[in-house]
């Protein structure tokens, strides 16, 4: 087991970045957030400027752990200018949208775009396809949990990593039923027959919308997963991924409504380059707001 403290110099909410629909496989337990990271468990704990780190591996995402953190909670972005422009946006803009988008970015203010693994992202937004995220999570655990041999023992607990496309594509039908993924099997067994992982790094530089439409390919891939993928793999950071929520939230604020293109090309066209980080913030404020009422 890895354990050391990473100072952090740059505001990062660890509640606001690991639970606002970006990610899965985080829980929070006394104080301490542990999430399974690809490949890697990973336990966190931020206490003032320092972010305690206790992991399974000295990697993380195929970088020195350090470093990987760094890499994963997006902490090169600048989160002040990133506030600053979207706020000057809103400048120019009715009451009721300045007002509730000025409350969602000041809950927002240390949440961080993650910069995660695109086959793992790629696989469970797929799977968030009309589902809820406890939902989500119980069905990439299940996943993982498949392969024995990704079984991690981490301070008296047990975790599964998440599996490789090699071992995923030796996944039978039925066991993927039997995890009730219901109509999304055809979509993961089709993704699983791809050649190689490396197809997500050869796509990396590509622009957005290139990005998107490669993405696009795959069943079951439409603009909502693929925004979500290009927004939390690749830090395309005006990605605007459109659900439910979002789009309620569009029509309610801007009076957008229509197909999820539109909504998505609406958001992506006003608050550009940033609409990524407007969209989680607005996301995370809706959904907290909703859980309440």
């Amino acid at each position: 087991m890895t354990k050391f403290c990473l100072r952090i110099d740059k505001s990062l909410d660890l509640d606001a970045t690991l639970d606002c629909g970006q990610t899965f496989r985080w829980t929070a337990r006394d104080g301490w957030w542990t999430g399974i990271v690809r490949n890697t468990v990973v336990r966190l704990k931020k206490e003032r400027n320092e972010l305690r780190v206790k992991a399974s591996s000295d990697k993380l995402l195929g970088k020195d752990i350090d470093l990987g953190l760094i890499s994963y909670f997006g902490l090169e972005d600048n989160l002040e200018e990133i506030h600053i422009d979207i706020e000057k946006k809103l400048a120019s803009m009715n009451s009721k949208v300045s007002i509730i988008s000025k409350k969602a970015l000041e809950e927002a203010r240390g949440l961080r775009i993650l910069r995660q693994d695109p086959f793992e992202m790629l696989v469970e937004f797929i799977l968030s396809t009309r589902n809820n995220i406890p939902t989500i999570r119980k069905m990439s655990d299940g996943l993982s949990a498949i392969f024995a041999e990704n079984m991690v023992e981490f301070e008296g607990e047990t975790f599964f990593l998440f599996p490789n496309l090699e071992q995923a594509r030796h996944i039978e039908q039925q066991r993927l039923e039997e995890l009730k993924i219901a109509f999304r099997v055809p979509w993961l067994l089709k993704l699983f027959t791809l050649e190689s992982e490396s197809y997500f790094d050869s796509i990396r530089h590509l622009p957005l919308n290139i990005k998107l439409d490669e993405l696009m390919k795959f069943d079951g891939v439409g603009y909502k997963v693929g925004s979500c993928v290009t927004l939390f793999a690749y830090g395309e950071l005006n990605s605007f991924p459109v659900d439910i929520w979002i789009s309620r939230v569009m029509k309610d604020l801007f009076e957008v409504s229509g197909s999820t293109k539109k909504v998505m090309e609406y958001g992506m066209k006003t608050f550009y380059p940033y609409a990524g980080y407007y969209q989680e913030a607005l996301f995370r404020y809706y959904r907290k707001k909703g859980r309440k009422e």
